[in-house]
């Protein structure tokens, strides 16, 4: 069932919205791009989640970000903006204290905000493996965490992650080992990823087991993050899960750090999918998946609407 205005009772909304005292609000990430897949995914919300629903369009820039939040505002969708720098505290905090007094908690997060480095940059590796792993990994850890208590009941926590973090060959098998251990803790996440940095300082994460790409890399750790959150997060009703939006016509679509995925880029403006449809999955799991199948993607990796390996 697709929610449009009034949900119907089978609808995902339909039982939890009964019992809220404020109408819906969802928060998603690094949304003020046009095309880009976080913009789509505030458009989608807007249109699809209950009457009433306030979507809130969050960007490092004030002067990108409110724009957009107002070219769709214009169109007439209940959508407003809050500057975000999810690298840092400061701002992360100002955005919770925001949603708790204004609206008094959140229904949906989507972190959508990223960093990925053009193939081609000068930056040295290690500085591009500390940034990208502050990100990725880091910031994004950090809106989950904050935003956790504030979670309404049947609320979706999910995060826009890439299949360049699937654990393929290019990860040792001890690392993979780590990664995929079903006792995995945030603590062994964060040690992980800080032997990644401290070897890519070194010139040494190939050699340590690491793939070549801090971006790969990153989203391997925001992926197996949602995962392990997921277990302090009852589903059904809420709903927590990283997904590939799938291969897309977009600007960030350029940073992905092999020569391989510049390749892909390219390729992508032929065969990929645009930026409206690189938001279907994710709004998909935000408000179109039945409570009775929402244990299914709890705590997975979900893209094209299905369960992907890790």
């Amino acid at each position: 069932a697709i929610c449009i205005r009034e949900p119907p009772p089978d609808c995902p909304w339909a039982s939890s919205r009964s019992a809220m005292s404020q109408p819906p609000v969802a928060v998603v990430t690094g949304a003020n791009r046009n095309p880009g897949i976080g913009y789509e995914i505030v458009r989608a919300l807007a249109t699809k989640m209950p009457a009433g629903t306030t979507v809130i369009l969050t960007a490092r820039d004030p002067a990108m970000g409110e724009p957009a939040a107002q070219e769709l505002k214009s169109a007439g969708l209940n959508v407003v903006f809050h500057q975000l720098q999810i690298t840092d505290a400061a701002s992360v905090d100002a955005l919770v204290t925001y949603v708790r007094d204004t609206y008094g908690g959140v229904d949906v997060l989507v972190n959508n905000a990223g960093l990925a480095f053009p193939v081609q940059d000068p930056t040295p590796f290690p500085q591009q493996a500390r940034a990208t792993i502050d990100t990725n990994y880091y910031g994004t850890k950090r809106m989950m965490q904050n935003f956790a208590p504030l979670l309404r009941p049947g609320g979706r926590m999910i995060g826009v992650s890439s299949r360049s973090g699937q654990l393929g060959k290019s990860w040792s098998e001890a690392l993979r080992c780590r990664l995929l251990a079903e006792d995995l803790t945030v603590d062994q996440l964060d040690a992980i990823a800080e032997d990644f940095v401290s070897a890519a300082s070194e010139g040494r994460h190939r050699e340590r087991g690491f793939p070549g790409t801090a971006y790969g890399t990153s989203k391997a750790l925001m992926t197996q993050l949602h995962r392990v959150m997921a277990r302090d997060v009852p589903s059904p009703p809420s709903l927590v899960a990283a997904v590939c939006p799938g291969l897309c016509r977009t600007a960030m679509a350029t940073g992905r750090g092999t020569l391989m995925s510049s390749v892909l880029w390219l390729a992508s403006f032929a065969v990929g999918s645009s930026a409206a449809g690189g938001a279907d999955t994710p709004v998909w799991l935000c408000c179109e998946v039945p409570e009775s199948e929402r244990k299914d993607y709890h705590g997975k990796f979900v893209t094209g609407r299905r369960v992907a390996s890790f």
